[in-house]
């Protein structure tokens, strides 16, 4: 690879008493964590038990609903509400990820 290709910005996280290679930033973690999935991809979403009671009541208000507005291929109308569903559900995936990437702590390299 060409010089100017090659990433200048080298930091490794390296486990218990393993030797940090030479002109590299490395991170110590313990030992106990070298085979385990790292923290900002161990959070997973609230399971339903432990969702809000907002949240409950709003994907039960959904769960039997027919017709006009109610995104289902049962009654007259029922396809109307599909682009809101489709919408509603992206907000709630963009806020979560939002969330997820404030929880993640951000490593900075000492210059």
């Amino acid at each position: 690879m060409p010089v100017q290709a090659q990433s200048t910005d080298r930091v490794l996280t390296i486990f218990g008493n393993d030797r940090c290679p030479r002109d590299t930033i490395c991170v110590r973690a313990p030992e106990s964590e070298r085979y385990r999935i790292p923290k900002e991809f161990r959070s997973s979403p609230l399971p339903p038990a432990d969702q809000p009671w907002a949240n409950r009541v709003q994907s039960m208000e959904y769960s039997g609903s027919t017709g006009t507005g109610s995104c289902s291929p049962v009654g007259a109308g029922g396809w109307t509400g599909c682009y809101q569903k489709m919408l509603r559900q992206a907000q709630q995936e963009r806020k979560q990820q939002q969330q997820q990437q404030q929880q993640t702590p951000e490593v900075d390299a000492p210059r």
